[in-house]
């Protein structure tokens, strides 16, 4: 396996011109060019693949050993993903000596410790989705796509983010219709206990210590009754 193959990206420049291999360089950078999309599209699957088998996790598994099996499914996806990732690096690397390190044309290199973090962005949004940034890799069309499939593309990459942002909406409007309904629910009840434990007062059955302890909790209810209503408004 650490046997050199003598390929173009093996030699510099100045010797590949001397052994006529300019040829061969060019159609290796065609080949490792779609090599570099082919390798960029198994990193996304995978990355899918680890979201799904963490996802079955968190949903199923219960007891040590399912949470060990689990646990394992998802690791081993994970040392999937950064395999792929660093076989995409090395074969832009490769990419880069048969170019002279110009990369005009050639893609970005994956950071295996950020670009490998963000998830799947056409799964639907999730908890703390709103702090993550959307890595490249999710967006990148291949060159040989035409003009309208390029757009058709970013279209539907727009039109998902677009989803995720009105959920987005839709939960935080969620969030405070529910604190509207609370805070008028929590005015009411104090007002509530305050007209209890005045009509409580009125029993001409109480004692008089009963009675001010009574009137006490009233007009403490009232109180607290009027400071809710004051910070809600």
């Amino acid at each position: 396996e650490e046997e050199p193959l003598g390929i173009p990206s093996d030699f510099s420049l100045s010797e590949r011109k001397t052994l006529g291999l300019e040829a061969l360089a060019v159609f290796e950078r065609r080949i490792r060019n779609g090599c570099a999309f082919d390798l960029l599209t198994a990193v996304k699957e995978s990355l899918n693949h680890q979201g799904a088998f963490l996802a079955e996790k968190q949903r199923h598994a219960r007891g040590q050993k399912d949470n060990t099996r689990s646990q394992k499914l998802v690791t081993n996806a994970a040392a999937r993903t950064r395999v792929l990732a660093g076989l995409y690096n090395y074969n832009r690397d490769r990419l880069l000596h048969l170019s002279e390190g110009i990369a005009t044309d050639i893609l970005r290199p994956i950071n295996i410790e950020t670009d490998l973090k963000s998830k799947n962005w056409r799964k639907p949004r999730e908890q703390g989705d709103s702090r993550e940034e959307q890595a490249w890799i999710w967006t990148v069309v291949p060159p040989w796509t035409t003009s309208a499939e390029a757009d058709a593309w970013q279209l539907e990459v727009d039109r998902v983010q677009w989803f995720r942002a009105r959920a987005d909406l839709a939960r935080v409007n969620e969030e405070i219709n529910k604190l509207h309904a609370e805070f008028k629910r929590l005015v009411l009840g104090f007002s509530n206990m305050s007209r209890a434990w005045q009509a409580c007062a009125m029993n001409p059955l109480l004692s008089v210590g009963a009675r001010a302890y009574a009137l006490k909790k009233g007009d403490m209810f009232a109180t607290l009754s009027k400071q809710s209503a004051s910070v809600f408004a």
